[in-house]
């Protein structure tokens, strides 16, 4: 038994170290943040922070843009946030209220109230509507510029994870509930529902809308093709569980971050791992790890954002 503890716990040693460190690293909060939404060519990053409210950052020029907050003169808790996949528009949340921004001048185009609290977000490339996975046991397509709900897509828990392909065509949502499930988006109608382990910690789409993933809690990492439903492949476990996650542009590659602080490169056919980095702690941070909050591919690099309030540039070179 002895020999097999010293076994394990050298495997494990090895598996940590291969993982490869940053190359670079931007601190963009000091005490860290409540949300954070990297733009899908990786120059961009929204983030709540925990004591300064919403901001927008060019990130490679260390360069913050705007401070977007929900009233004059008060820093709001934004919890959650998206960009658009063109990089055009932005939407922050403090949990009920919803508001879109114009990336290019920092102006605010509308405030409204949502149904219910919300818990994840997506945004449209026209700025016209949000999906939102809401505590109401649901995931909306919420219009943002006219106000109002064009459709209800119900669950049976919270919906915690929302994405939509890039012509919002289909969208996948995944719940408190265990249930991932993928929705034509001009219907409403539900195309496909399996059931996981345990609560889904994250859904991506690929752009073209043919391929959907999902990450339960400490459970499956599962690749579907959403033109049959068919199960593709499944990724190995990790330390921890995924909580974010994107496809490349031709849906041959998918980068996952865990609750654990690791960033990891698949190929989409065969599972295989393609690259590994640890994000560095904080110096003095309490803990070892921190959190992935969201990733993106760009160009031939990698971004990724911590809770710990720091923007992470990583490779393969």
């Amino acid at each position: 038994m002895k020999l097999l503890l010293i076994f394990l716990t050298s495997f494990s040693l090895l598996a940590c170290s291969s993982a490869t460190p940053p190359d670079k690293q931007w601190e963009m909060a000091v005490k860290g943040v409540y949300s954070a939404s990297i733009s899908r060519d990786g120059q961009s990053l929204l983030i709540g922070s925990i004591h300064h409210g919403g901001s927008f950052w060019q990130i490679e020029k260390f360069e913050r843009l705007y401070n977007w907050n929900h009233e004059a003169g008060k820093m709001s808790g934004i919890v959650v946030s998206a960009i658009s996949d063109n990089g055009l528009f932005a939407s922050t949340s403090d949990h009920r209220k919803i508001a879109l921004w114009n990336t290019k001048t920092g102006e605010a185009f509308w405030l409204w109230e949502a149904p219910a609290d919300i818990q994840a977000m997506d945004l449209s490339n026209d700025g016209q509507y949000a999906l939102l996975g809401l505590e109401s046991y649901e995931a909306a397509m919420f219009d943002i510029k006219n106000g109002g709900v064009k459709l209800r897509l119900k669950h049976e828990g919270i919906v915690q994870t929302v994405d939509m392909s890039g012509d919002m065509s289909i969208a996948i949502t995944g719940g408190d509930d265990s249930l991932v499930k993928v929705w034509n988006l001009q219907t409403g109608k539900e195309l496909f529902s399996w059931k996981l382990l345990n609560q889904i910690k994250v859904v991506a789409i690929s752009q073209d809308g043919r391929l959907g993933f999902a990450s339960s809690y400490r459970g499956k990492n599962n690749i579907w093709d959403l033109t049959t439903g068919d199960l593709l492949v499944q990724l190995p476990e990790v330390e921890g569980h995924i909580q974010s996650a994107r496809f490349n542009d031709d849906g041959t590659q998918l980068l996952t971050g865990s609750s654990s602080g690791f960033v990891d490169l698949w190929q989409v056919k065969s599972a295989l791992n393609e690259g590994s980095w640890k994000l560095a702690p904080r110096s003095g941070w309490v803990s070892k790890n921190t959190q992935v909050l969201d990733v993106a591919f760009s160009e031939d690099t990698y971004k990724a954002v911590g809770a710990n309030g720091v923007t992470y540039q990583l490779s393969n070179k």
